[in-house]
Parts: C-alpha cells; structure tokens; sequence
C-alpha cells in the first residue's frame, strides 16, 4: 500500500490540489450569487387601502440601497386600442412659474425612495382618469364614454438605482372588471411586479420605455 502510494503520489496530489480548487471556486461562486442577490434593485409594484380601483398604487423599494423614481407611465387598454400617459407630475399646469410654499411632493412623484420605504403614486382611479383626461376622454365617476371599454391596466416604474448609470424598470399588469357600466375589480395578472434590471433589460428600459416619453 505505501509502495502504490509513492508511486502515485504524484497523481495523488494533483487530484487532492484539483478537488480542493473546486470546493474553494463552489464556495465563491455562493459569496458571488449572494452578494449580487443583495446587489440586485427590487422594487414592488402593490395596491394597499382597498381592492378596487379606488386602491392605492403603492411602489416599495425592497432593495439594499436607495432607488430613484423618475418617471411612471400608464398603459390603458381600451376596446378601442392602448392609451398612454405620463403621470409623474401630480401638478398638470404647463406654466413655468412653481409656487415654492407647496410641498414637492404634492407637485410630483418624482424622488428618492429609501431601503425598505415605500410611498403611493394615487389611486388606481386616479390613474386612469389622468390617462383619459391626456386623451381627452371625460369620465362619468368611474363610466368610461359612451362606446369605449376599458379592459386593463398596465404600471411602468423607470428608476435609478444606487450610483448605477442605467436606469432600472418594473412593470405590473392589472385586469378591470367591470359591473354595471362601472370598474370596481383590479385583479393582477401575476403575483409578482416584473423586474427588469439585467443589462439588456436596461438597455430595454433607456431605449423603448424612455422614448415613449423624451421630454420628462
């Protein structure tokens, strides 16, 4: 047994250096998918104070460092085809002038959001009469015109996050229900808010969701 085992010694060695560089590369690679899981941007997109419509569109930064919002867009699918605005600014006027004694959170939504802080963007009513009223479209409460059917809703979040140069976006879809010419049920389509953080996902967000836009 010592004779074969001077013999290969040599082999011996090699297999034991080899078994020890692949428990030390595994090892790494569990700090590496750690780290860049508390690395990665989370943000949630929720309703909270009701389930209807006239719940609140909640965004939660459950990421490890602060989240910047700039800018949320609302799809609104309609039987007559996909409206869209941008509902960043809670103040609507296009006057330059800004009063300076309002609050500016009461002017926009735009702003940092703290590790574990969360905030509202309005209710999802809120949000669709912004949409339609961007479209010219007057609503009767929560009637939609004469002819027109409104089906779902979509919630876009573009954001920066930490020191990262790219922006960052989550999306959520919601279904209406309707009863009696009037939405009362919000159902989301998935369980989760869909992030999109990856490189080409970022890429995504800068080229297609910012263009939508370009002006805010």
């Amino acid at each position: 047994m010592l004779d074969w085992l001077r013999e290969y010694r040599d082999v011996l060695t090699l297999l034991i250096s080899g078994c020890t560089l692949l428990v030390w590369v595994f090892y790494a690679q569990l700090l590496l998918s750690g780290f860049k899981r508390q690395r990665r941007p989370r943000l949630i997109i929720n309703r909270g104070a009701g389930k209807g419509v006239g719940a609140l569109c909640l965004l939660s930064n459950m990421s490890a460092e602060p989240i910047f919002i700039n800018q949320l867009i609302v799809h609104l699918h309609t039987s007559r085809g996909t409206l869209k605005a941008d509902v960043t600014d809670v103040r609507q006027s296009s006057e330059d002038d800004f009063d300076q004694e309002v609050e500016l959170y009461k002017a926009t939504r735009q702003g940092p959001l703290k590790t574990g802080d969360f905030t509202h963007i309005g209710t999802f009513q809120r949000l669709i009469a912004r949409v339609a009223a961007a479209h010219d479209l007057e609503l009767a409460g929560l009637k939609p015109p004469e002819g027109w059917t409104f089906t779902g809703l979509e919630i876009y979040v573009i954001a920066f996050y930490g020191s990262d140069k790219q922006p960052i976006g989550v999306r959520r879809r919601f279904r209406l229900g309707q009863y009696e010419d009037h939405y009362c049920s919000l159902i989301a389509e998935s369980r989760q808010t869909e992030q999109f953080t990856s490189i080409r996902q970022r890429r995504q967000v800068q080229r297609i969701w910012m263009a939508e836009f370009p002006g805010d």
